[in-house]
């Protein structure tokens, strides 16, 4: 372990065994594992995770026992990034007014399911113990790509049954809708692998001028395309601490061909109505 993680890992140590001796361990780890009514949010703030360094492809790879996510972001992790997904409510992203993991919290959520989720990413390979002290110990340097990012969830809090880890977990994957790419400025595909070896996947093609299409293809072969059509504006807007700072806003409307309006149009041209 390098000399900056080390130094990281005892500060937070003692943060972790002074916590624990005021008591205050359960009721902290409680309030950020619970932070989301839906069980499954932190599916959300992985591909906002992955949104940040603009990644295009991420993957999810769902087994019995254990999740793994990789995303393909074009920037890999910094020792800034280590303090900062190791921290509550430190995020490097607190100054962005458009993100929404600034607050630093978002990536607790995975602590419903894991007690010690592993990450790989560049020259960093870490687990995060107790939330927040990060470990080197017992990690291998990840064999996949070293280009890009990896996270490795083990199914291993005694408060969720990987069984239930699991299922919840697939449920969410295959809930993903067709919307979940419209918003995404960089993801293009999301890609996932049931326990099963099933896969699902989810991508956007931009066809121009607006007009985006959403390919859904389900584990159990079903496939549909949605079309959209997509709008956005860079607006100046004012903080909290009155800063003014540069805020995307989208707005994105479903287009759907109505067959009773199409044979309705035909009939009143037919006629000479129109």
């Amino acid at each position: 372990m390098n000399t900056e993680l080390q130094t990281l890992k005892q500060k937070r140590l003692k943060w972790v065994d002074s916590n624990r001796e005021n008591g205050f361990d359960e009721g902290i780890n409680r309030l950020l594992t619970e932070l989301y009514p839906d069980n499954a949010h932190f599916i959300y703030e992985l591909l906002q995770n992955a949104e940040d360094p603009q990644a295009t492809t991420v993957q999810f790879k769902l087994t019995d026992s254990s999740v793994e996510f990789t995303h393909n972001g074009k920037r890999l992790f910094s020792f800034k990034d280590v303090e900062s997904i190791t921290s509550i409510g430190n995020s490097t992203k607190r100054d962005d007014a458009t993100s929404i993991g600034k607050f630093g919290v978002g990536f607790k959520a995975v602590f419903a399911y894991t007690n010690t989720p592993e990450i790989h990413s560049g020259n960093f390979h870490f687990r995060i113990r107790d939330l927040v002290v990060p470990d080197t110990k017992g990690v291998k340097q990840s064999a996949s790509n070293q280009q890009q990012t990896n996270f490795s969830f083990p199914f291993d809090n005694p408060k969720k049954p990987a069984e239930t880890a699991m299922q919840e977990i697939a449920k969410g994957l295959q809930a993903l809708g067709d919307n979940t790419l419209l918003f995404l400025s960089h993801i293009r595909k999301i890609e996932y692998t049931l326990p099963d070896a099933a896969k699902g996947s989810l991508e956007r093609i931009d066809q121009g001028n607006g007009r985006i299409d959403i390919r859904v293809c389900k584990p159990n072969g079903e496939a549909n395309v949605s079309h959209w059509l997509h709008f956005q504006k860079d607006v100046d807007v004012t903080d909290e601490d009155g800063k003014t700072k540069i805020c995307r806003i989208a707005i994105a409307y479903s287009l759907v061909e109505e067959a009773n309006k199409k044979r309705l149009f035909r009939i009143l041209r037919r006629n000479h109505y129109m």
